[in-house]
C-alpha cells in the first residue's frame, strides 16, 4: 500500500510539475492586423507617375493616314483625329510633335514638303477642334523613318501618315 501511495503522489506531482511547466509558456500576442491596401491611384497621379518615354511607347494618340500624294485628311480618319482631341483636351498640359510622313516614292525633297504638309494639316484640324495651337508643332519626316521598308502598297499605305510624339507633359 505504501508503494502504492508512493507512486500515486509520484504521479501526482508529476503531472502538477508538467502543468505548472506548461503555464510558464508565454503566448506570443497576436500579429497586428495587417495595414489596409492603399487606395487605388487616380487616373490623375497615374498620368503623372509616367515619363515622356512611358506615354509615347503607350502610344495614346493614334496615327493618322493619308491616301497617295495627298495631304488633305480622309474622311475615315476625323473619327481618329477627334479621339485624339479629346485625349488632348482631358491632359490639358500635353504638347506633342506631329510628324509627318511619306512613302519612298518619289525625291527626298518632295516626300519631306508632302510630310510638312500632312503634318500641318493634322495640327489644323486639331486646332479647329479646340486645341491650342502653342500645344502642337508640325514637323516633317519625309520618308526618313519608315514603319515599313517592303516595296508594296501596303507597305506604302502604312508610311504615308501622321504620327504624334509627346513633347511635354
Amino acid at each position: 500500500m505504501k508503494l502504492r501511495r508512493s507512486v500515486w503522489l509520484s504521479t501526482a506531482a508529476l503531472l502538477l510539475l508538467v502543468v505548472i511547466a506548461g503555464c510558464n509558456r508565454r503566448i506570443p500576442p497576436p500579429a497586428p492586423a495587417p495595414a489596409p491596401p492603399p487606395k487605388p491611384l487616380t487616373e490623375d497621379e497615374i498620368f503623372q507617375r509616367k515619363t515622356l518615354a512611358e506615354l509615347n511607347a503607350e502610344m495614346p494618340l493614334a496615327d493618322v493616314f493619308f491616301d497617295y500624294d495627298m495631304s488633305t485628311i480622309r474622311e475615315d480618319q476625323r473619327p481618329v483625329l477627334q479621339r485624339n482631341a479629346d485625349y488632348l483636351r482631358r491632359w490639358t498640359t500635353t504638347r506633342v510633335s506631329i510628324e509627318g510622313h511619306a512613302d519612298a516614292r518619289g525625291t527626298a525633297e518632295y516626300n519631306l514638303s508632302l510630310g510638312g504638309r500632312r503634318a500641318g494639316a493634322i495640327r489644323d484640324y486639331l486646332v479647329s477642334l479646340g486645341i491650342a495651337p502653342d500645344r502642337l508643332l508640325a514637323v516633317s519626316k519625309g520618308e526618313e523613318t519608315p514603319l515599313c521598308s517592303e516595296e508594296t502598297e501596303a507597305c506604302f499605305q502604312r508610311n504615308r501618315r501622321g504620327h504624334f510624339v509627346f513633347t511635354a507633359k
